[in-house]
């Protein structure tokens, strides 16, 4: 945008209508519209989108795959301001040198790693559950947070650890209430492995908030609940860098996720 009226470059996904819809808005008004009669993003997956401003205008990439191409009709220099609504849940966004890296095929998209890195940690606030967000490739030293509450009646609620390019489980925790039981295991091509059931104190409670942290080191997880160490986890699913994607289901609120 430009400032916050005039809009330089709208990019608009529509499903309803199959289409990616391209214009500009100066003084209120509409421009014409561009329309492009394919969506390369699924609706319900993890996506990386990339504009490359160029003198003449955007090139946009999905996925590592050129999608389009978009010539200005206001001036680049006047383009100051970033804004994104509508249905879609927002990871990360990142600026960088237009001098760096090309927009097509941009390099493996690798969010911030771990908490002594450059970048801070992204932090996502009351998140809606079922909760799933890309984290990028795990690694040794990375701290993960959740907090939440248990609901009232809470029966249970689950946190993965998760490969998306195979469905794997590499750590599955499972509250349940009704076993007064934290369950851990993995999901290996479509088979669950043995379970570890020992806690030294049942650490969730319906109605109160928790703090969950897991750290991921070289030879396991080491996860705590409100400052007190849990359990370890070691790991049965390597290499760690497959393992790219959080996610909470079951009778729980979030309040904070970080990663």
């Amino acid at each position: 945008m430009c400032g916050s009226c005039d809009i330089a470059f709208h990019f608009n996904v529509r499903y309803d209508e199959s289409a990616v819809i391209c214009n500009m808005v100066e003084h209120d008004c509409w421009g014409s519209e561009e329309r492009k009669e394919h969506i390369p993003i699924k609706a319900g997956t993890f996506f990386e989108l990339i504009f490359k401003a160029q003198y003449y205008g955007f090139q946009v990439s999905t996925n590592g795959h050129h999608l389009l191409e978009y010539s200005l009709r206001l001036p680049l220099t006047r383009v100051d301001t970033l804004k994104i609504s509508g249905d879609v849940h927002v990871n990360t966004i990142t600026f960088k040198n237009p001098n760096v890296t090309p927009a097509y095929p941009p390099p493996a998209y690798t969010p911030c790693q771990s908490f002594t890195g450059t970048c801070p940690p992204v932090t996502i606030l009351n998140p809606v559950v079922p909760y799933q967000a890309y984290i990028g490739s795990i690694r040794p030293q990375q701290l993960i947070k959740v907090i939440g509450t248990a609901n009232i009646n809470s029966h249970r609620f689950t946190v993965n650890l998760m490969a998306s390019c195979s469905d794997n489980i590499a750590l599955h925790i499972n509250q349940r209430f009704d076993q007064d039981a934290v369950v851990r295991t993995s999901r290996i091509d479509t088979n669950w492995g043995v379970e570890e059931r020992d806690v030294p104190f049942l650490p969730f409670v319906p109605g109160q908030t928790f703090e969950l942290q897991i750290h991921v080191e070289p030879t396991c997880y080491k996860v705590l609940v409100n400052g007190r160490h849990l359990f370890n986890y070691n790991h049965r699913l390597q290499p760690l860098s497959q393992i790219d994607t959080l996610e909470v289901s079951g009778d729980v609120t979030l309040f904070l996720v970080q990663y």
